[in-house]
């Protein structure tokens, strides 16, 4: 039986005018183990020079080389003509290949274990998404219709999806597809930052769904309420909060704000119960624990990023993941590059809030925003009531 994938590797070393016909298509998942290597080192290397080259490609990832050799005497010994036709007719067999055996292993994985019935919306979507199923409708649009379409809605002026902070939205524009990541350090205010911007949103009319991996819904709504009523949390916890002060939460809890554990579940399952609740806004507390299948970390991570990407550009939601920062980022002002094993989450992220923390010069930093200014906010945490605060000077 024909080995797809070496096949491929080497039309696309030996032909590598035919290259973008491959690698806009595939990805390191539709590689075995043993040769995912490889296309990490052919895709790298085209994606940093546009051009792929035997000796530059042996030069940079010498470790490669005779797997290289090995995909080259494969196709050889095949004595196929490669035409771009039949390049893109194995790329669709391989695709169809690896959709089928994800689909096989999901329901494998159904029929052993005893899902509850609230695990099956999420279970259909990963054996959607295993199958790649397009359900966008999309295609290639001419730049002239887009043009057109641009000017034809000129008077509607744009709207966007407030945090509630006022200087904040003068900048951060969220849009629906948006993929936003608040980071921090610990005692940072991540959680309670991620909980103000729900309630406000929701506060709004927007549907929101609160996702927490490792807080229960409880002791997220003491959170709340301390926010809300301006009340420390003590207070909240030990329940001394007058029953008159209470009764300033009459418009919170008529607000479409759903609250959820979601320890051990992952980003289909949550996709799922978004869609059920037919939200528009969607927080997950926080990214670096959600399950995802990846042989280390780094790997695990990165899946999850994509998946929330995903799940914004796919369904129009806006996507809010709270993230933590590595342990280094404590000695310094934290920066995107210290979001916790994975550059993958910089990289997807449409804009990302840093929070330093106590003693930090830069205590509330916009620190990516495809949309706008990036910088420092005078934007001040009161941990006590759990609640941001604009300064002003």
């Amino acid at each position: 039986m024909m080995n797809l994938e070496k096949i491929i590797l080497g039309a696309v070393m030996t032909f590598p005018q035919y290259a973008p016909d491959v690698l806009g298509e595939l990805t390191i998942e539709s590689f075995s183990p043993e040769l995912q290597p490889v296309w990490a080192a052919v895709s790298g290397l085209w994606d940093d020079t546009g051009k792929l080259d035997a000796v530059a490609l042996y030069a940079r990832y010498p470790q490669i080389q005779a797997a290289v050799l090995d995909c080259i005497a494969q196709l050889e010994a095949e004595c196929i003509r490669v035409t771009p036709d039949r390049l893109r007719e194995w790329v669709r067999l391989l695709k169809e290949r690896r959709a089928l055996e994800r689909f096989q292993a999901l329901a494998l994985e159904a029929a052993n274990t005893a899902a509850a019935y609230d695990d099956l919306p999420g279970l259909y979507s990963r054996m959607g998404e295993a199958l790649d199923i397009d359900t966008t409708g999309e295609d290639f649009r001419p730049i002239g219709d887009l043009v057109d379409d641009y000017i034809r809605h000129l008077d509607d002026k744009p709207s966007y999806i407030p945090t509630g902070i006022g200087k904040l939205d003068r900048y951060l524009q969220l849009s629906p597809g948006n993929f936003l990541l608040i980071g921090g350090r610990p005692s940072a205010g991540k959680t309670a930052l991620s909980l103000q911007m729900a309630v406000e949103q929701a506060m709004r009319g927007y549907r929101v769904c609160y996702f927490s991996l490792e807080t229960s819904a409880e002791v997220l709504t003491r959170r709340i309420i301390a926010n809300r009523l301006c009340v420390p949390l003590a207070d909240v916890q030990a329940k001394r909060v007058p029953p008159a002060t209470l009764d300033g939460l009459s418009r919170l809890r008529k607000a479409p704000l759903f609250v959820r554990s979601a320890a051990g579940k992952g980003v289909a399952w949550m996709r799922a119960q978004a869609a059920r609740k037919q939200a528009q806004i969607v927080y997950v507390d926080y990214v670096q624990i959600v399950p995802s299948e990846g042989r280390d970390r780094y790997t695990q991570i990165t899946r999850t990023s994509v998946a929330l990407h995903e799940l914004a550009q796919t369904t129009g939601m806006v996507v809010v993941g709270v993230a933590q920062l590595n342990r280094n980022a404590a000695r310094v002002d934290p920066t995107t590059a210290d979001l916790k094993e994975s550059g993958q989450l910089e990289q997807d992220a449409d804009a990302i809030i840093l929070l330093g923390g106590p003693g930090s010069e830069h205590p509330f930093a916009l620190a990516k925003n495809k949309e706008g200014r990036t910088g420092d906010f005078n934007i001040a945490f009161d941990k006590e009531k759990q609640r941001f605060l604009e300064v002003v000077t």
